[in-house]
């Protein structure tokens, strides 16, 4: 709502104050004169506050940025008056930025621009931005606020995944299912040298480029579909909740970025990937045509430290719609007994399940290995003892460490013998 308010000088007040008690004791030139000024004074705000009223401001920004990416919020400022304004923009608190004084033309329009970032994901309400109109005597100030109705979804950045991943979903027995794919030869997803593939592979035009024979590597392009199952409330097996707090927050906000990198990755292999959310205010289930639309909803979702749901109960909702020739990853601090019974008849209903823990998220891939003082929670520690159980129905298990990057973990899988 757009309001106009005035900022007086406390000079003012004691002068009107003064002179309503002159008028009562005393009567002469002098406060007449005084009289005549302040009608003046009067007559000045009154102008002022229309003027105000004659100033139009539009503000546009960017509905989607990503987390510390700089985006601009405009503030279009036109005057409808006859008359030069000197005013004073002031941005939004959470722009953090210096208000931009400007002279203001008759019927003219200008832009003020202010650059900022938001360093965490989320919603961002911009607040309300003020337009300061000065008096000639500079005892008062005319200013227009208004709230910015529209707000920012701050997406969240993605950990970088590369093409180790399709090598560690590849190593799984999947490849020797009954269950097999139909090749689409309109994605072409490698080439590489001739070895003894039938003769309508060979990719001519990079044969002449390179002087070797080279063939094609299409996608798969069968009905198989990637379940990626990302846990953010906090496990129900965890006693001292609170002492988890900050721990579950930076589990949060990594597991989102790798979840983020994960759904990059498989959309660019043309991969049908649905993916499963369960948070504070209860769980998403999605399927949606392009990737980037997920990133919707991993910007406002949060987890929760006192969650009613396990994780054991959201992943039968799972099993009740894979089929066998699909993948399941499934993202979480940790998991217990409960889980692993679950994971088991999980396998038993698709083709693939990868699991990765992170109890305390991971390193940064550009920050350098640091000396960790952190060690595996007690209640990870338990989940070791099933690990075996798990790999002999050959699901993928890898737990990170603090000290841990996300690919290391994922190459960590890589480095398993689990055929």
């Amino acid at each position: 709502m757009r309001k106009i308010w005035m900022k007086v000088n406390p000079i003012v007040y004691v002068f009107f104050g003064a002179l309503l008690l002159s008028n009562f004791f005393v009567y002469n030139k002098y406060i007449w004169l005084l009289d005549v000024l302040g009608v003046m004074f009067i007559f000045h705000y009154v102008k002022l506050h229309t003027v105000a009223r004659n100033v139009v401001v539009n503000v546009t920004a960017r509905a989607r940025v990503f987390s510390n990416e700089p985006f601009e919020l405009k503030i279009e400022i036109v005057s409808k008056n006859s008359s030069v304004l000197s005013i004073e923009v002031i941005p939004p608190l959470v722009v953090k930025n210096s208000s931009q004084f400007l002279t203001l033309e008759p019927y003219k329009s200008y832009v003020v621009t202010f650059t900022t970032a938001f360093g965490t994901r989320g919603i961002k309400k911009l607040g309300a931005y003020s337009v300061k109109i000065r008096s000639v005597t500079n005892l008062f100030d005319v200013i227009i606020t208004e709230d910015i109705k529209s707000d920012v979804r701050v997406l969240p950045n993605l950990e970088e995944t590369n093409a180790m991943v399709e090598r560690i979903l590849e190593m799984l027995p999947i490849l020797k299912s009954k269950y097999r794919f139909a090749e689409d030869v309109s994605y072409i997803r490698n080439i590489r040298e001739y070895e003894s593939e039938p003769m309508n592979r060979i990719h001519w035009k990079q044969s002449a480029r390179t002087d070797k024979l080279m063939v094609k590597e299409y996608e798969y392009s069968g009905t198989a579909k990637t379940y990626i199952f990302l846990d953010l409330n906090l496990p129900a097996g965890i006693y001292s909740k609170e002492a988890w707090r900050y721990i579950h927050r930076k589990y949060q906000e990594d597991a989102i970025k790798a979840t983020a990198g994960l759904l990059r990755y498989f959309s660019e292999r043309h991969e049908k990937t649905n993916l499963f959310i369960s948070h504070s205010r209860g769980a998403y289930s999605l399927a949606l045509s392009d990737y980037v639309l997920y990133f919707d909803y991993l910007a406002e979702v949060e987890g929760e430290i006192n969650n009613e749901s396990t994780t054991s109960e959201l992943l039968g909702e799972i099993i009740e719609n894979v089929q066998p020739i699909d993948t399941v990853l499934v993202t979480s601090m940790f998991l217990t007994k409960e889980e692993v019974e679950q994971l088991l008849k999980l396998r038993s209903r698709c083709g693939r399940v990868v699991v990765l823990l992170m109890p305390y998220g991971f390193r940064e891939s550009k920050t350098k290995k640091f000396k960790s003082y952190f060690d595996v929670p007690v209640e990870v520690r338990e989940f070791y003892k099933f690990a075996r159980v798990l790999e002999e129905e050959n699901i993928l298990v890898q737990i990170w460490y603090e000290n841990t990057s996300f690919m290391e973990g994922i190459l960590g899988i890589a480095e398993k013998d689990y055929i």
